[in-house]
């Protein structure tokens, strides 16, 4: 009775001690922004992350460009940077996910996936690109929807635009215009420059 005793405490106890953990705080996005956002991927990361990650954020309706390893997030106006991990236990796994969404460098959306105490959970054999596109609905609810309007008019003009919005409205601008490439380059870098 004592032995049986013992070993379902000691079973309760190796259970409770495996987890998965999952929490995201959804990105919050200021309207004006251009709906282009900039991957930075961490160093040695599995393609399929990258590939996973992209198509999931062109299924919400962003651009991508992706950015060497290591890139600051402040590069641009809108950024993501993600690690991936994988484990070995019994069959190829992702053990942990960590996605992070910056707005002019500055954090304002976290997803991450933790399966790195898993222990003898048979769920943490998921599917990595099934998580992957999880992971960003949740963190982009409305998607890129949202994105590139023009801030609100207030009393006596228009609101000011950020200084990326306003590199931004004038990149569309000379995009517009019916310039040589050589026009476009030399104005491209003057507006680049400011």
């Amino acid at each position: 009775m004592r032995a049986a005793s013992l070993f379902t405490l000691i079973t309760a106890i190796a259970i409770s001690g495996c987890s998965i953990k999952q929490t995201v705080t959804p990105a919050t996005l200021s309207a004006e922004l251009a709906p282009e956002i900039c991957m930075i991927p961490a160093l040695n990361l599995r393609a399929g992350f990258t590939s996973a990650y992209q198509a999931s954020l062109v299924e919400k309706g962003f651009r991508t460009r992706l950015m060497a390893p290591g890139s600051s997030p402040d590069r641009c106006a809108l950024a993501t940077t993600y690690i991936g991990r994988w484990g070995w236990d019994l069959a190829l796994y992702m053990k942990h996910a960590d996605i992070r969404v910056y707005e002019q460098g500055r954090q304002v959306g976290q997803a991450e996936y933790d399966a790195r105490w898993g222990g003898g959970r048979l769920d943490k054999f998921i599917s990595a690109e099934d998580k992957i596109a999880e992971l960003t609905h949740q963190l982009f609810p409305n998607g890129a929807a949202s994105l590139g309007r023009t801030a609100p008019e207030i009393a006596g003009g228009s609101a000011p635009l950020s200084k990326a919005a306003y590199r931004q409205q004038q990149l569309d601008r000379l995009m517009g215009e019916n310039l040589s490439y050589e026009d476009y380059q030399r104005r491209y870098h003057e507006l680049m420059a400011e």
